[in-house]
């Protein structure tokens, strides 16, 4: 008889808490596909298949050969880009407990995604225009307007995304973009700028119904790089939680969204008017899920999803909220350079309503410039009795992380 697995694609830091969850609460053993093979879900994996997670023929062939020994019960993904490969899969397996394949590729291009909306009539978006060379983006500008971003289609994590304000940062903007495209034969795109809030609501869809888990608010280093700083339970009132959403939920459907967690990211105006950032088939990074709404409301979102993943009815207990506390993620910034030293950070475990602390980097590593969120490397994840208190108390853990560094001037 048949092992039976589940497959969870990607085995980094963000994917841990569905690793434990699987294997520790819902007792399922766990192959893990990822490119690193010291990567910890690799390494506490069942079974380890080291493949790159972004590669869907390897992977679809790495699926087809566990099958002839294996029992796989569903895919799963959790903090990683990779909806795609999970669409893939679960088709391979002859599973329907995911996005279909076409809607998992509408989530991930942002091309797709624009073309697909202007197809139905869907408006609540920013204007855009693809862009094949430099000349092609001067003409672009001239109809979007500034402020505009450029961003390269097929990446993430606001890698290689700039916000351009005039004339002369078009160029370096530009190269910036194109040096973080994976297909070197791929457009950028250009797209208007969104003033006003940024925030992403987190929601599972299962038998036709949408069931809100989150709404968290996200911050910048500064106007121009979209590096997040950090994020934290919603401080918007009632009345615009209920429109950021009523239209998250529009905006999944009309995407394609039939089934599992996913999230959407808006952008509010001061006018209360709402727009559409971008949306994934999958639950979110940044400690959201993992982290923050675990702490602020004692929900499991990752289980609920989870078990949808593996065959199992949605469980409303797993996604109740039994308290409603606040959440807190904020980021350290050392200066550019080499690492000399890292003091602190138990220190700052100890800081009343901290949770974890991350530091991914060590002495000797090089740090920024912080201009995307790949770029962040030291994480304070806290709670408190509201959300001011959360982030009070994860700004002052910062406080005591002291990073030393090194520029290049002075080595």
């Amino acid at each position: 008889m048949k092992e039976s697995f589940l497959i969870i694609v990607g085995g980094g830091i963000l994917s841990m808490p569905a690793y434990r969850i699987a294997r520790e609460e819902l007792g399922v053993k766990i192959i893990s596909f990822d490119q690193d093979i010291s990567s910890p879900g690799m390494l506490y994996a069942d079974l380890p298949i080291q493949v790159s997670t972004k590669d869907i023929v390897a992977v679809v062939q790495k699926t087809k050969e566990l099958m002839k020994h294996h029992s796989i019960i569903g895919v799963f993904t959790c903090g990683a880009d990779v909806e795609v490969t999970v669409s893939a899969i679960s088709e391979t397996l002859g599973l329907s407990n995911t996005v279909s394949l076409d809607v998992a590729k509408r989530c991930n291009d942002k091309l797709l995604m624009h073309q697909f909306l202007d197809e139905i009539g869907f408006d609540q978006k920013p204007k855009y225009r693809t862009v094949q060379n430099f000349s092609s983006l001067v003409c672009a500008v001239k109809e979007i307007g500034y402020p505009c971003v450029i961003k390269p289609i097929d990446n993430c994590a606001s890698r290689g995304v700039q916000i351009v304000f005039e004339e002369k940062e078009l160029e370096s903007a530009y190269d910036l973009a194109s040096s973080f495209k994976i297909n070197s034969s791929t457009n950028l795109l250009l797209e208007e700028y969104l003033q006003g809030s940024k925030h992403t609501v987190e929601m599972i869809c299962y038998k036709g119904d949408w069931h809100v888990l989150s709404i968290v608010d996200t911050h910048y280093i500064s106007p121009v790089w979209p590096c997040e700083i950090g994020l934290n339970t919603t401080t918007l009132n009632q009345q615009q939680q209920n429109i950021v959403t009523n239209f998250a939920i529009h905006a999944a459907k009309s995407i394609g969204i039939d089934i599992g967690a996913h999230k959407v990211d808006i952008n509010l105006s001061e006018k209360n008017e709402v727009r559409l950032i971008e949306l994934t088939a999958r639950l979110s990074g940044g400690f959201h899920c993992q982290y923050a709404s675990p702490l602020a409301f004692g929900s499991s979102d990752i289980k609920a999803a989870l078990k949808i993943a593996i065959g199992y009815d949605l469980c409303l207990e797993d996604i109740k909220h039994k308290f409603n506390r606040g959440a807190a993620v904020r980021c350290v910034f050392p200066p550019t350079g080499k690492i000399t030293s890292i003091e602190g950070v138990e220190d700052a475990r100890q800081m009343p309503g901290v949770a974890e602390v991350f530091v991914w980097k060590k002495v000797g590593d090089r740090v920024g410039p912080y201009h995307n969120s790949s770029d962040r490397f030291a994480f304070v994840i806290a709670s408190g009795t509201d959300t001011e208190t959360a982030i009070s108390n994860a700004e002052q853990a910062i406080l005591k992380i002291k990073i030393q560094t090194i520029g290049d001037q002075d080595e």
